[in-house]
């Protein structure tokens, strides 16, 4: 009778418990927002020319499509685990002097190879392996 017992309560504890992952009976985190489809506008210090502010837009058929406060640049991207991992990039050769070159030396740095972006809070940020770092916020709808 006590083994019944034992077993009854252990059953009943069991089927009360949270399945594995959920955080203990917490409510479970929302999946990421899904980053095919999004635009975003580069996050620079002072008085930045809007015209001149970096952007990228990551579309739905992986592709990316962006200007780096002085060239243009595009090229493939995927969604893996919701970050985005990046392909090769490709860039237009405009000779930068001034404040729009420091600024894409910044957005080329972060974009190095192995590069992936994340989001934190409502930036994305792009992470190069060796540490550099450039954020976005989303791009105002037009």
């Amino acid at each position: 009778m006590r083994h019944w017992l034992a077993f009854t309560c252990a059953v009943g504890l069991a089927a009360c418990a949270a399945p594995p992952g959920t955080g203990g009976g917490a409510a479970a985190a929302a999946p990421p927002a899904p980053l095919a489809g999004t635009r975003w506008v580069g996050v620079v210090a002072g008085d930045a020319d809007a015209r001149t502010l970096p952007r990228l837009e990551l579309s739905g058929s992986g592709r990316l499509a962006g200007f780096t406060g002085c060239n243009m640049m595009s090229g493939t991207w995927r969604e893996e685990g919701g970050e985005a991992r990046f392909g090769p990039l490709i860039a237009t050769k405009r000779f930068c002097v001034g404040p729009e070159g420091e600024v894409e030396k910044g957005v080329l740095a972060a974009f190095a190879s192995g590069a992936r972006g994340v989001r934190e809070g409502d930036r994305f940020v792009i992470i190069a392996p060796g540490g550099a770092r450039f954020e976005f916020s989303p791009a105002a709808a037009s």
